[in-house]
């Protein structure tokens, strides 16, 4: 059986409610949706995104700056991001069992570090483990985007853990 968000379909209500009262959380859930399409099914991240600017983003009362931000860079930046996270995956969960979900939120969330500086990595990595609790199955599983993040963010924005 495929599920709602596999065959492109939103995956969550359509009430025209939020999943959450902040309209960046929901950009970021809405990101994580978009770069899950286009891994999952080959497709250009720009036209997906594109897509999901239309009603979807209106719909989920998104902020669409930052869904533009974090969706133009994943897709400015794919091949340089599929490089760091391949660097700095744990040495037990390599690529290949990578599925297009912790991709996604592991790209996501990359992405979001390069896009925006204003933005702090502990927000970064908190808002994506947050968002992983809804998107994997078991705490191993958000453990594991947790640590991944911080490594990520380690190496993308160095200077904010430098203690002085």
């Amino acid at each position: 059986m495929v599920k709602a968000w596999e065959a492109g379909e939103d995956a969550f209500p359509l009430e025209n409610s939020p999943l959450v009262k902040d309209s960046r959380t929901e950009a970021r859930i809405c990101a994580v949706q978009a770069l899950f399409q286009a891994k999952a099914r080959g497709q250009d991240v720009a036209d997906v995104a594109a897509e999901f600017a239309g009603a979807r983003l209106k719909r989920r009362k998104a902020d669409k700056k930052m869904f533009d931000a974090i969706t133009a860079e994943a897709a400015r930046g794919a091949e340089r991001h599929a490089a760091l996270i391949g660097a700095n995956l744990l040495e037990e969960w390599p690529m290949d069992r990578l599925d297009a979900v912790h991709y996604a939120l592991l790209w996501a969330a990359t992405a979001e570090l390069f896009a925006r500086a204003d933005v702090t990595p502990p927000v970064v990595i908190n808002e994506f483990v947050n968002i992983a609790k809804g998107f994997v199955a078991s705490p191993e599983e958000v453990a594991f985007v947790n640590a991944t993040l911080d490594k990520i963010a380690r190496a993308v924005r160095g200077e904010f853990f430098v203690k002085a």
